[in-house]
C-alpha cells in the first residue's frame, strides 16, 4: 500500500493516463494525415512504436522527478514540506479532461459526419486545395478510361488483402456498366501489384488517363475503407473519400464507395449515366469473405491454390447456396485443376465443374462463367460447336466487356477456320485484358495462320516475358517452323520447355529427327499411338507436330475419337494438302465443324477443302 500511496502522490497514475490518451489521440491525426499523402505502411509503424517505447520512460520520469516553482528536479532533492504534487496533479488532470473532450469530439465528427454536414455536393469536387465546379469542367467527347487498383491492406495483422482485392474488383464490375468509360481489366490491374511502379508508370502500363485506388484497414469486426480518384495528366486527386463500418456491411460500404464515385465520375469524366450499386451477392458476410478469399487463390494458379480456391467456393455455397457467383467461381478453378496438376483427372474435373455451373444458371441464367464453361464442353466433350457459338454470344451479350469470353470465343473460331472474326475476339480480349500471356498466345496464332510470322513471334516472345509456359520460347520455335525456318525452329525446340512430362520430350525428340530426317517420319507416327490412349493436352501437342509434317496420319491418329480435336494449326499451310482430302472433311465432321459452317459460316480458307464435299460461298 505504501508503494501504491507513493505513486499517486508522484502523479504516476495520472502521467500515464494523459500519456496513453494523448498518444490515442496523436494517432488519429497522423492516421489522417499519413492516408492523405499516400504514405508507405512502415511509416504509421514507426510511430507505434515510437510511442510505445517512449510510455515506459515517461513512467519512469514522472517517478524520478517532480515540478517545482523553480524547475523539474529529483524527486531526492525535493524537501517534502515544500513539495507541489498537489497542484501538479489538478494540473495533469484538468489536462487529461482537454484531451478527452478533443478526442470525444474528433470521434463524434469522424462518425457523424455525413449527418452533421449533409452529403457532399457532387456538384464541387476537392482536390488538395483546388475546388473544382461544374463551371470548370470541359465538355468531354472523346472516351475515358479507368484503372481500378487492389485496395491495399493496412490492417496490423496483413490479413486482409483479400478484401481489399474483392472491393476492387466488384467497383471495377460497376464501371464496366458505365456507359464512354474503359475500363483496365481486373487481371492486368492486378497483375502490377507488388511491383515498384509509381501512379503515371501504372497507367502508362495499363493504358488509362485516371486510376481508382485505395486502402483497407481491419480492427476487430470493424473496418476503415479510403478510396481516391486520380487524373494522372495533371496528378491531382479529384475525388477522395472514407467510410467506417463494420465487416457485416462490406455490401454497404462497397455501395456507398460506388455511389460517390458515380458522382465523381459524372462530373469529371463526362458520363451521363450513374455507376450501378454493387451487385448484392449474397447476404451471408462470412460467405462472402470465404468467396473473396477463393478468387484471390484462384487467380494464384498453382495446384495447391486452385484446391483451396475450391474448398472455400464450397464452403461459402454451404453458407448460402443461393450464391451464384461462387457457385460459377467454383466451376472455373474446377475446369483449371488439370492445367495445374496433371495428376488431376480431366473428366472428373469436367464433371465437377459442370455441376457447379449448372448451379450457377439456375440461380442466374446470365452467369457469364457458368456460360462459359457450358459453352467449352460444348465443344470439348460433344463437338456440338455450333451450341458452343451460342452460348459464348449468349456470354458475351452478358459481359460484352469480359475477356475470358472473347477468348475462349476466339480458341473455337481459330479451329473452326474464320481466321478473321477469331482475330476480332482476340483483339478485344487483349484490348480489355492487355497483360493475359495466354490471350497473347492465341493472338499469335491467329496471326501465324494468316501467315504474318513476323507478328506471331513477337507476341510469343511477349506472352513468354509473362510467363507462358513458364517463359519458355518453345511456341516462338514451332512459330519458325511454320515459317519455314528450320535451323531457328529446331534449335529452340531441342531446349524444350519447363513443365513437359517425360513423354512429351521424347516425343518432341522424335518429331526433330522425322522432321530432318523424312525415313522417319514412319517412326514418330508409330510412337504416337492413338489420341484416344493420350491426355489431351499432348494430343494436341501431337496434332500440331503431325500437321507441320504434313502427315495423313492426322486421320488416324483420331480414328477412335468420337469427338475430334483440332486447333487452329489444321489451317497452316503445311497442311494444305491434306486439307485437300475427304478425310479432312471426315475429321471436320466428327469434329462438329461442318454442321457450325453450314449454320455460322464457312471458312476463310474455303477453297483449300475439297469443293466437292465443301459448300463454298
Amino acid at each position: 500500500m505504501n508503494f501504491l500511496n507513493e505513486l499517486k502522490r508522484r502523479n504516476v497514475f495520472r502521467v500515464g493516463i494523459a500519456y496513453a490518451v494523448a498518444c490515442w489521440l496523436l494517432l488519429q491525426i497522423v492516421d489522417l494525415v499519413l492516408e492523405n499523402i499516400n504514405a508507405p505502411d512502415w511509416v504509421m509503424q514507426v510511430f507505434m512504436l515510437a510511442l510505445a517505447v517512449g510510455f515506459p520512460i515517461a513512467i519512469i520520469v514522472a517517478w524520478a522527478f517532480e515540478v517545482t516553482p523553480d524547475g523539474v528536479k529529483l524527486q531526492k532533492n525535493v524537501d517534502p514540506n515544500q513539495s507541489i504534487h498537489r497542484h501538479t496533479g489538478h494540473q495533469l488532470n484538468r489536462g487529461i479532461i482537454m484531451i478527452l473532450s478533443i478526442a470525444i469530439v474528433f470521434l463524434l465528427t469522424d462518425r457523424f459526419r455525413d449527418q452533421i454536414f449533409g452529403d457532399p455536393d457532387v456538384s464541387v469536387v476537392k482536390s488538395e486545395n483546388t475546388i473544382i465546379t461544374t463551371d470548370d469542367v470541359e465538355t468531354v467527347d472523346s472516351k475515358k478510361s479507368i484503372a481500378v487498383l487492389p485496395f491495399r491492406d493496412m490492417s496490423a495483422a496483413q490479413d486482409q488483402a483479400y478484401f481489399g482485392e474483392g472491393i476492387a474488383e466488384e467497383l471495377l464490375n460497376a464501371l464496366v456498366k458505365v456507359d464512354g468509360l474503359d475500363v483496365a481489366s481486373r487481371t492486368s490491374s492486378f497483375s502490377l501489384t507488388g511491383e515498384n511502379l509509381d501512379i503515371p508508370a501504372i497507367a502508362a502500363r495499363l493504358g488509362v488517363d485516371h486510376i481508382l485506388e485505395g486502402s483497407i484497414r481491419t480492427s476487430g469486426q470493424q473496418v476503415r475503407v479510403t478510396a481516391q480518384l486520380i487524373e494522372v495528366s495533371k496528378d491531382i486527386h479529384l475525388w477522395s473519400e472514407t467510410y467506417d463500418g463494420s465487416l457485416d456491411d462490406i455490401f454497404k460500404i462497397q455501395d456507398e464507395i460506388t455511389n460517390k464515385i458515380s458522382a465523381a465520375l459524372k462530373l469529371q469524366l463526362g458520363s451521363d449515366k450513374m455507376v450501378p450499386s454493387a451487385e448484392l451477392l449474397t447476404s451471408n458476410a462470412e460467405a462472402y469473405q470465404m468467396y473473396l478469399q477463393g478468387r484471390q487463390l484462384w487467380r494464384q494458379r498453382s495446384a495447391a491454390s486452385l484446391k483451396e480456391a475450391i474448398r472455400l467456393f464450397n464452403n461459402a455455397v454451404k453458407l448460402d447456396p443461393g450464391f451464384h457467383r461462387a457457385w460459377s467461381n467454383m466451376a472455373v478453378a474446377y475446369l483449371n485443376m488439370p492445367d495445374y496438376d496433371r495428376s488431376y483427372d480431366e473428366n472428373e474435373a469436367l464433371e465437377q465443374g459442370l455441376e457447379a455451373a449448372e448451379r450457377a444458371l439456375a440461380i442466374n441464367p446470365q452467369s457469364t462463367e457458368a456460360l462459359i464453361i457450358k459453352a467449352n464442353d460444348q465443344q470439348e466433350s460433344y463437338c456440338n460447336i455450333a451450341e458452343a457459338a451460342h452460348l459464348f454470344d449468349a456470354a458475351i451479350a452478358s459481359s460484352p466487356e469480359d475477356p475470358t469470353a472473347h477468348h475462349w470465343y476466339a480458341i473455337l473460331l481459330g479451329s473452326a477456320g474464320r481466321t478473321a472474326l477469331a482475330l476480332e475476339h482476340i483483339q478485344k480480349a487483349k484490348r480489355y485484358d492487355p497483360l493475359i500471356s495466354a490471350v497473347m498466345a492465341i493472338e499469335a496464332g491467329v496471326y501465324a495462320t494468316m501467315g504474318d510470322y513476323a507478328r506471331a513471334e513477337e507476341l510469343h516472345r511477349n506472352a513468354a516475358a509473362l510467363g507462358m509456359y513458364g517463359g519458355s520460347l518453345h511456341p516462338v520455335g514451332m512459330n519458325y517452323l511454320y515459317a519455314g525456318e528450320y535451323d531457328k525452329g529446331i534449335a529452340l525446340l531441342e531446349q524444350g520447355w519447363t513443365g513437359a512430362t517425360p513423354a512429351q520430350s521424347v516425343t518432341r525428340e522424335l518429331f526433330l529427327q522425322a522432321l530432318e530426317n523424312p525415313e522417319k517420319v514412319a517412326v514418330f507416327e508409330q510412337h504416337l499411338g492413338k489420341a484416344v490412349e493420350t491426355r489431351k493436352y499432348e494430343a494436341y501437342e501431337n496434332m500440331r507436330y503431325l500437321t507441320l509434317l504434313g502427315s495423313a496420319y492426322a486421320f488416324d491418329y483420331q480414328s477412335d475419337l468420337e469427338c475430334a480435336i483440332v486447333d487452329e494449326s489444321i489451317w497452316a499451310e503445311s497442311f494444305r494438302e491434306q486439307r485437300k482430302t475427304p478425310e479432312f472433311f471426315e475429321l471436320m465432321e466428327r469434329a462438329g465443324l461442318v454442321e457450325y459452317w453450314r449454320e455460322f459460316g464457312w471458312p476463310d480458307d474455303c477453297a483449300s477443302l475439297d469443293q466437292t464435299l465443301a459448300e463454298c460461298p
